[in-house]
């Protein structure tokens, strides 16, 4: 089964993700410009919620796997350790450190299987490979997947895409002029000590995201229960979670304000991002931005319903957090339970 996940969420502004200019990450769709947060943002935020949560097992993604090795085996020789993690990956010394030269991203299990290797002095790479690959690896690694072009043989299928959430709507980039003052600043003169530009916008975004839940249990080694438990995290991660970009001082935690679920045991998934290639008017007479995109998706659902018969062999189950206008506008969906978001988490649930 796959379970397709459509979120509509207006955040408040903010700049919950950064380019390399430190504004916002924007692109163009339909012909204007968007306000974007990156897949890479989102699934940042759904393992951190993980953690919070302690709801399934998190694997860890980096390039100081040496120094966590030398940690738990404190009397090893470092030059096994570079050797064991050679296997996987080349080795890299910069600013007097040697680490991997690419992001490693292994579940606790699988760094227990290297602990071993190092332990056994085992720097064979297909023993090393192998030691890592009959290791259970972790849910995260499981649902978002891990590629090293040279140890191909660790390389797990992602479960789940991830798409990048576009707002509904055209935005403009706005600038915030800020000023600090120094405390303690000895001159009698009334001058800021610090002032500058920082990017921001506001933007009703819409989110979507595939999980393939037949991949997820063959990637958690054939695991009914955990492959379940996966599944329940991943839907109330993907709900709840937020990018922590300069949420200190824009601070943004706005909950969607609509989420449909849908469980698809056959047919092609159908991402509904083209509801909005036509942009919502943010300048009409109307002013509910929220309530006129739900009603775009609505419309697209429908359209592409009736003319690929998209949505043979699916099953909808829908929650909403804000008025119950929004749920009449999705009238012409297939409801299986329209109440809390526990609720059609849990109907979800009942079909794996």
């Amino acid at each position: 089964m796959k379970i397709e996940c459509h979120v509509i969420q207006n955040f408040a502004p903010s700049c919950l993700n950064r380019d390399d200019t430190n504004t916002p990450k924007e692109c163009e769709f339909g012909g204007v410009r968007r306000a974007r947060i990156s897949s890479q943002s989102f699934k940042r935020a759904i393992r951190e919620n993980f953690r919070e949560k302690n709801s399934v097992t998190v694997g860890e993604r980096t390039k100081a796997l040496k120094g966590l090795l030398l940690e738990r085996v404190p009397d090893a020789d470092p030059k096994v350790i570079e050797a064991v993690l050679g296997a996987l990956a080349k080795m890299d010394t910069k600013r007097g450190e040697t680490e991997t030269s690419v992001l490693i991203f292994v579940g606790p299990d699988e760094i227990a299987a290297l602990e071993t290797c190092v332990r056994e002095k085992i720097t064979d790479k297909k023993k090393v490979e192998e030691a890592v690959k009959q290791a259970r690896t972790s849910v995260d690694v499981a649902l978002f997947g891990r590629m090293l072009a040279e140890a191909p043989e660790v390389n797990v299928d992602a479960a789940c895409q991830v798409g990048h959430a576009l707002s509904t709507h055209a935005t403009e980039l706005e600038l915030d002029f800020f000023t600090a003052v120094d405390d303690l600043n000895p001159r009698d003169d009334v001058g800021a000590g610090m002032l500058g530009y920082t990017g921001f916008n506001s933007a009703c975004l819409y989110r979507y995201a595939l999980l393939d839940t037949v991949q997820l249990q063959k990637n958690l080694g054939g695991d009914a229960a955990q492959t379940k438990q996966a599944v329940e995290a991943f839907l109330w991660a993907f709900c709840d979670a937020e990018p922590k970009a300069k949420q200190n001082s824009m601070p943004a935690h706005n909950r969607p304000s609509l989420v449909l679920l849908v469980a698809r045991e056959s047919g092609v998934p159908v991402s509904l991002a083209n509801a909005f290639c036509k942009p919502v008017p943010t300048r009409d007479s109307s002013p509910d931005l929220v309530g006129k995109s739900v009603k775009a998706l609505s419309g697209y659902y429908d359209r592409m319903g009736k003319v690929y018969e998209a949505f043979e062999g699916a099953t909808q189950a829908l929650f909403h957090d804000l008025d119950e206008d929004q749920t009449e506008s999705l009238g012409n969906l297939s409801v299986l339970d329209s109440g809390s978001q526990r609720q059609a988490i849990a109907a979800i649930l009942e079909r794996l």
